[in-house]
């Protein structure tokens, strides 16, 4: 495969900004990538075997032609990762909820919408 239809994928992305592969937000600047990509084209982004971590695992990969989603998604979430504030975490709920007794069993899941784990 030549260099000109290679697939990028966003540790390579992230190396010509200057900035190491294993960058802590590279894994959440992915997902927000697909996101951009899956809103723009209506698929899913491609994929490719990189060799990570001492194993070849399937990584979302873009065409050269794609590449924007990548620059979309810096412009969105990278070139402000680790700089903003961290969210306010919501106070704690009130002990009447747990019932007193703190036992895990009787945890109930509150309404708010689920959110992915980074």
């Amino acid at each position: 495969m030549n260099a000109i239809t290679r697939r990028t994928t966003v540790a390579e992305y992230l190396m010509r900004r200057g900035i190491p592969a294993d960058w802590r937000y590279g894994s959440p600047l992915g997902r927000v990538a697909a996101e951009i990509y899956r809103q723009t084209y209506r698929r899913e982004p491609g994929r490719a075997f990189r060799f990570i971590n001492g194993r070849f695992r399937r990584v979302m990969a873009y065409r050269p032609s794609e590449t924007h989603v990548l620059t979309a998604a810096w412009d969105c979430y990278g070139s402000t990762a680790g700089r903003t504030p961290a969210p306010a975490v919501p106070a704690r709920r009130p002990a009447s909820v747990w019932r007193g007794s703190g036992d895990a069993m009787r945890w109930t899941p509150s309404s708010a919408p689920l959110r992915s784990h980074p």
